[in-house]
């Protein structure tokens, strides 16, 4: 005896045709809130009895969520101000400036927001974009980060403004803040390589960059133990005198704040493997974390839009800060590592 068939279920497309309506009117008659004739929804509603039609719940949630979906209308400009140093990288269409201006206009959009960007110039000094705010009626600035940490904020009136800092370099005014999460980084960086077997590791840090991330690489390091003579401060990479440090320490891999570092490792040095905290092309070669910085610059976006919503300007008594952890990416520049340097430690 041949096992009954099953009862092909009845499409809503069918229905529709029987009912001889659209199937967005279907659609609309299981709804209690829809906008439908009570006795056009009684004939649908028989109709499907009838056929044996059941809704899927499920594809009606989703429905109702795309249908729900508006284009989001404009609601007001925010200020991107820039430094020149800064601002000249804007076009090469990748790197640090370039993924925080595609990130604050992403995330503007997303707000249904519009970002002027300005660039303080001899030619528009703060005086000159207060007046451009005030007649653009822009009330919402976001500070992109400066060349070096001694560069001080433009003299504007903060109190009239809700502003949003991006990175770690401008200490005043206390705005919100969006950063990277620099100790965490580091950290992060540190349990990957002890978890690979690596035990004598070493750091390579700009002085400035110190300043900048209140020494959170270095609060790091420390905080696991490794001795600080294995810390390595300079101006630049270019400083003398590593080569020589290197061979002293003989670290089995280096960790550095940024990727340039590699360039100025003599290949010898670079046997040891290299490791940087702030990858620049997380599909290069270099090994380390990447900071999504255009992620950062979204985030400084949402920080911008709770503030104009809970009219907040000036120097907030509790600023937020919005860390933004990074991820591992796996280069090439680790995988050179001499397996003698490691045993040898």
């Amino acid at each position: 005896m041949s096992a009954p068939s099953k009862k092909k279920a009845v499409s809503l497309r069918h229905l529709a045709e029987v009912a001889g309506v659209s199937r967005m009117t279907v659609s609309r008659a299981f709804k209690e809130d829809a906008s439908i004739k009570p006795e056009l929804r009684k004939k649908i509603l028989k109709v499907a009895k009838e056929l044996g039609y059941a809704p899927d719940t499920m594809v009606s949630e989703l429905m109702t969520s795309f249908a729900s979906r508006r284009p989001i209308n404009y609601q007001e400009t925010f200020a991107a101000i820039w430094w020149p140093e800064r601002w000249q990288h804007i076009d090469s269409g990748h790197g640090f400036e370039a993924d925080i201006y595609h990130g604050l206009n992403e995330g503007a959009q997303l707000h249904g927001r519009r970002i002027d960007h300005f660039v303080l110039t001899k030619d528009m000094p703060p005086r000159v974009i207060s007046r451009m705010l005030e007649a653009r009626n822009i009330q919402g600035v976001i500070l992109t980060p400066p060349a070096a940490a001694e560069i001080e904020a433009p003299k504007l009136d903060w109190k009239k403004l809700s502003a949003v800092t991006i990175g770690s370099s401008l200490r005043e005014p206390k705005f919100h803040r969006a950063q990277a999460s620099h100790y965490n980084a580091m950290i992060q960086a540190l349990e990957i390589l002890q978890s690979r077997g690596y035990k004598n590791p070493c750091l390579l840090v700009r002085s400035d960059v110190e300043r900048r991330m209140l020494r959170a690489y270095t609060a790091a390091f420390l905080a696991w133990e490794y001795p600080h003579k294995h810390i390595w401060h300079a101006a630049t990479p270019s400083s003398e005198g590593l080569s020589n440090w290197l061979k002293k320490i003989e670290p089995d891999v280096i960790i550095a704040d940024w990727d340039p570092w590699i360039d100025y490792i003599s290949t010898d040095d670079k046997a040891y493997g290299f490791v940087s905290l702030a990858v620049r092309d997380k599909n290069g070669p270099i090994t380390g974390i990447y900071q999504n910085t255009a992620r950062i610059a979204k985030g400084a976006i949402d920080l911008l839009v709770r503030a104009r919503l809970t009219h907040e300007v000036g120097e907030p008594l509790e600023p937020l800060l919005m860390l933004t952890a990074g991820a591992w990416i796996e280069g090439s520049s680790l995988n050179q590592i001499a397996h003698k340097a490691i045993a040898k430690h």
